[in-house]
């Protein structure tokens, strides 16, 4: 039991919590902007909203580790950083994950069902979402885009659950994670070139690389300005204050500088940008608050 209690927690990336984190995120700061432009909203309505957010974040990232594992067992354990998975190296069975699948879904359709009808068919959008998107990267050389569509799906969801609609502003916020997830990534997945090359495993990394072959950063600078652009029209469009933009203009330098240091050749450094982006949205999470 403590065996299978251990691999289980593998398997759902428990050490790796950055990955949940990055996943809340989005939705806190669609649910600060809702608050922020919609002063009817009752404060415990938000506090609850948070709380299950926050719940089902953990579960469907959970949920979608083992669906990504699934599918991709047999590319896992051809890739270095991956092979140890339990799925890839068969610490685990099939049968058994999708044991566990069927249990998270199952406890993340009991925390859907506390919201409206329109958020329900939201999480079932989002399910398709999470169940497709490993399929990408045999498709196109942009699964980070879909990633992006799929990880920040929580923005459209707070929407419709607080809202049970979508406005303009939380559109721009949508574009502008997309293009965030987009960045980090791509200089995630500079990790894994080498095997995803050898393998025929397609990445945003790779397109960038035989792009520019001398400084394949070229592409991650106008990223950074893409994202910085769209997160000071959601300031402009929100009429947020000037602390906001302040702070979003700093970040948006910071960002640049970081992708100038990160040595791309080396996996640790591609990590170490990859978890800093944590703070990034830390940063950007409290300038909607202050605002």
């Amino acid at each position: 039991m403590k065996t299978t209690l251990k691999t289980f927690l593998e398997l759902i990336r428990i050490k790796q919590s950055i990955g949940s984190l990055l996943l809340i995120l989005p939705c806190f700061f669609a649910i600060a902007l809702i608050y922020k432009t919609n002063a009817n909203l009752d404060f415990s309505k938000i506090i609850f909203t948070t709380i299950l957010f926050t719940i089902g974040a953990f579960l469907t990232r959970s949920a979608g580790c083992i669906i990504n594992d699934l599918l991709d067992k047999n590319f896992d354990k051809k890739v270095e950083r991956t092979k140890n998975r339990p799925l890839a190296s068969q610490k685990i069975s099939s049968k058994m994950a999708l044991f566990f699948l069927a249990i998270l879904l199952f406890l993340s359709l009991i925390i859907l069902l506390q919201f409206n009808y329109q958020t329900i068919v939201g999480g079932f959008v989002a399910l398709g979402l999470i169940t497709t998107y490993p399929l990408m990267k045999r498709i196109t050389y942009f699964p980070q885009i879909f990633l992006g569509i799929t990880f920040n799906f929580g923005i459209i969801m707070a929407g419709l659950a607080l809202n049970s609609s979508i406005n303009f502003g939380l559109i721009i916020l949508y574009l502008a994670c997309i293009s965030w997830t987009l960045l980090y990534d791509t200089v995630y997945g500079f990790q894994d070139i080498e095997d995803d090359l050898r393998i025929g495993i397609k990445s945003s990394s790779i397109i960038f690389s035989k792009k520019n072959s001398n400084n394949p950063k070229k592409s991650l600078y106008k990223i950074s300005v893409i994202t910085t652009l769209f997160f000071i029209m959601l300031g402009v469009y929100e009429e947020l204050s000037l602390s906001y933009f302040l702070v979003i203009i700093f970040s948006g330098f910071l960002v640049l500088y970081k992708i100038l240091k990160c040595d791309l050749k080396k996996p640790e450094k591609c990590l170490k940008f990859f978890k800093e982006n944590l703070w990034f949205g830390l940063v950007f999470l409290t300038a909607i608050l202050c605002s």
